[in-house]
């Protein structure tokens, strides 16, 4: 009888299946944020992200709008991990019945006011009849001279941080799916971090042209699952502190009023897009002030330190620890 599979070993098996990279000018390949591709004018990263209705997102609390805007946020915070610009990207649409549009309109709207000032243009794609709404992005980026960031430089005695704050995206997500109104004034950051997230594109060229970073990605999934594949694409393991875990007030009273925990939305929540990265610990300050030299108001965190052995360690305020490894979202558990 076949085994289930979850969502990393689906990734682990399609790797093993398709071919090893360097052919073809391909140097970086299934396992890290983008692709890497060399030809004659430099290095290109490559991505894609597939949004499927009631998986992604609801389409009761989601304007078209805003999964334009989400769904291209996903693929650009991807570009940023890699410390790249962002070129040329591939829409393909999957709708449901005859299609509106006002809806398809503002759909592409929210991809455009987003990625346009990135200079991010539309270079094609493909459009099908589906159950129901899919969205798929497929996003070229140049590396411009600069070396991508992988996930496979993080080592023993680096320490670990984060851009930004944690949780705030699954709060939102919290609040709109409990029937919480999305201009309600306390849950505004939250609901806006969920429906109209901030790639950090400035800061990852930043810290890309640095040349002081060991290893990044993006958090997507959340920083159990994220960290632990930096630390497997690494072969190290990883302890984060739970009380030094960048939570916002706000997002903190949201959990008191939901009745949730909100260091469990900012290690498993997912959807913050903000960069995930090591380095040595004498140049976390320097990192810093280069992020908010890029970015204005934007904080870089330090959580946690890279430690010799595997998977990943979370240090409570009361003394005790657990193992966090690959807790974040997976779609398949």
């Amino acid at each position: 009888m076949s085994r289930h599979l979850s969502e990393e070993d689906v990734i682990r098996l399609v790797q093993s299946l398709s071919g090893g990279t360097g052919a073809q000018g391909l140097s970086v390949g299934i396992g890290d944020d983008a692709a890497v591709l060399h030809h004659a004018g430099g290095s290109l990263v490559v991505t894609t992200d597939l949004l499927v209705e009631g998986v992604h997102f609801d389409l009761a609390y989601t304007s078209a709008y805003d999964l334009g805007w989400r769904s291209m946020a996903a693929n650009l915070s991807d570009i940023a991990a890699m410390g790249a610009l962002p070129r040329w990207s591939f829409l393909s649409l999957g709708l449901a019945g005859p299609p509106e549009e006002e809806f398809v309109a503002s759909l592409v709207r929210g991809m455009a006011d987003l990625a346009g000032p990135q200079g991010l243009v539309l270079a094609g794609g493909d459009t099908v009849k589906a159950p129901q709404v899919i969205v798929n992005l497929c996003l070229i980026g140049a590396a411009a001279g600069v070396e991508p960031l992988l996930r496979t430089g993080a080592r023993p005695g680096q320490a670990v941080c984060v851009t930004g704050s944690l949780g705030a995206s699954a709060a939102g997500l919290a609040w709109l799916g409990r029937g919480g109104a999305r201009d309600d004034p306390r849950a505004t950051a939250a609901v806006s971090a969920h429906l109209r997230p901030l790639p950090r594109l400035a800061a990852g060229r930043a810290l890309a042209t640095s040349g002081r970073v060991g290893a990044m990605m993006d958090l997507s999934d959340g920083l159990a699952s994220d960290l632990a594949r930096i630390c497997r694409a690494s072969q190290v393991g990883a302890v984060v502190e739970a009380a030094a875990l960048p939570i916002t007030q706000p997002t903190r009273d949201l959990a008191a009023g939901l009745g949730a925990d909100p260091l469990d939305w900012a290690v498993k929540g997912g959807e913050d897009f903000e960069l995930l990265l090591t380095c040595d610990p004498d140049q976390v300050a320097l990192l810093a002030d280069l992020v908010a030299d890029s970015s204005p108001g934007l904080g870089l965190t330090r959580v946690g330190r890279v430690v010799e052995g595997r998977g990943v360690v979370l240090n409570l305020p009361d003394g005790s620890a657990r193992d966090i490894t690959l807790g974040g979202y997976d779609h398949f558990r």
